[in-house]
């Protein structure tokens, strides 16, 4: 990479190479979000990491392709690589891009241990300034990074990188002002703490994304839908066995609830961004 960091960029850097460290390129990877949905077996909208899968899913097996075409994906901030694997048993070539070095290596490493070397490739990138050709990809992908990186100059790169009638989805942690501020008293953070943070995975410069945000988002991509979740299941983490794989009931509850109570989705602190050029 050879564009000057911001300090902000910097510190995100030096963040991940730290957290790079904690990633067990040994372990097994959990397929079931994805193998599950393929199959047909089991879906799970109320849950936005699964509807987030679900997205390229469905546009990988709406495509017209033949056998030697390749349908390209981006995993927009990719990290060590576990989620641009599970991206590639969909049946695209995943090309991974991550600020860290070290989660750049870890990816590929993954990657080999998989036997899917040929199936991607993982460049050193900031989001601001993506080393693709324009037009280059089918699909974009990013879980849990816009709120790390500078929106408006990150979407107008990805829009230029991004094919006429390619798709891309983004999972996001949502601003809601009303509960983030009893979130954000000080009771409220001795008790669950908010800082930054390896085991929590808290960096110093993140932030929810805002209305402001997605205004953003919206005027760089005018075919922007977004969905939004986490509402009575923000306290899963106090009910829910940490780790379980078990659908949760309290996500089964707002998703539904979200059909019947207007205004009800606004209340919800993360958000499916579902993007179309």
């Amino acid at each position: 990479m050879t564009t000057q960091l911001s300090e902000r960029q910097q510190r995100e850097k030096e963040y991940y190479e730290s957290y790079a460290q904690s990633f067990d390129v040994t372990q097994d990877i959990d397929f079931t979000p994805i193998d599950s949905q393929i199959s047909g077996d089991e879906f799970r909208p109320w849950n936005s990491y699964w509807r987030t899968y679900q997205i390229p899913i469905h546009f990988y097996q709406s495509l017209q392709k033949t056998d030697t075409q390749v349908i390209r994906l981006l995993d927009f901030g990719c990290g060590p690589g576990d989620n641009a694997l599970r991206l590639s048993r969909i049946g695209y070539h995943v090309t991974g891009f991550d600020i860290s070095e070290s989660n750049v290596g870890i990816a590929k490493k993954l990657f080999e241990k998989n036997g899917k070397v040929d199936q991607s490739e993982f460049v050193v990138s900031t989001a601001e300034s993506l080393p693709f050709a324009g037009g280059y990809f089918d699909m974009v992908v990013g879980i849990d990074i816009l709120h790390h990186v500078d929106i408006e100059k990150s979407l107008k790169e990805l829009n230029r990188v991004m094919k006429v009638g390619a798709q891309g989805v983004f999972r996001e942690p949502i601003e809601v002002p009303l509960l983030d501020k009893i979130r954000n008293s000080f009771l409220v953070r001795k008790i669950v703490p908010n800082e930054v943070s390896l085991e929590a995975h808290i960096t110093e410069d993140e932030r929810k994304l805002n209305e402001v945000d997605l205004k953003i988002i919206k005027k760089i991509f005018p075919k922007t839908r977004i969905e939004r979740s986490l509402i009575l299941s923000r306290y899963d983490k106090f009910i829910r066995k940490k780790g379980s794989k078990k659908s949760s009931l309290l996500e089964k509850i707002d998703y539904f609830l979200m059909k019947f109570i207007p205004g009800y989705h606004l209340l919800g602190g993360a958000a499916v961004i579902i993007i179309e050029k």
